[in-house]
């Protein structure tokens, strides 16, 4: 599942602008793509609907299977839904708690819908089971950003440049933080 990052959108204390951080589709480092996730992908058809029955019918064959719940929740942050995206990803936690995409992709989704004390708590639990993951650390940052909380957010970018200054995450944290240092 491509991942996406938090937008962090920081007033600056000089009332110079704001910071927009790239809302990027992005693929996670190191991820790997198991047998199962590609032939799911593959054999669906491309309509929408389409995939959305077959997934469905996959996933009576499979239930829980977390490349189409995966899959499924992805198909829901598409269209606008990230409420609904939530319940797929509670399902693989369920299953697997130190699932790092569902974790991650669930304290994004909830961010989406509104929740931000949800969106905290399953970001920073994600930092407690993978605590290098550079998505996590960049999007908590984005979060105390967009609560006006700039040292907490520099705390967690400083953390990300340090961990993979490389990384897509990395990058925008090293440029979030050039941003409010102005």
């Amino acid at each position: 599942m491509k991942r996406k990052v938090i937008i962090a959108v920081v007033p600056l204390a000089i009332g110079i602008g704001t910071l927009l951080v790239l809302n990027k589709m992005m693929s996670p480092s190191g991820s790997k793509s198991s047998p199962a996730t590609t032939e799911t992908q593959s054999a669906v058809p491309q309509n929408p609907a389409h995939e959305r029955a077959a997934l469905e019918e996959e996933l009576k064959k499979k239930p829980g299977h977390p490349p189409i719940l995966l899959r499924l929740a992805e198909m829901e942050r598409d269209a606008g839904r990230p409420a609904g995206a939530v319940q797929y990803l509670r399902q693989i936690l369920e299953q697997d708690s130190k699932n790092e995409d569902a974790r991650l992709e669930l304290g994004r989704m909830l961010y989406d819908s509104g929740d931000i004390e949800g969106a905290l708590k399953e970001t920073k639990q994600l930092l407690v089971d993978h605590p290098d993951q550079v998505d996590g650390l960049y999007n908590l940052g984005a979060i105390y950003a967009n609560q006006n909380r700039l040292d907490l957010a520099r705390e967690y970018w400083s953390k990300a440049v340090t961990v993979a200054p490389a990384s897509d995450s990395g990058a925008r944290a090293q440029q979030s933080l050039a941003k409010l240092g102005k």
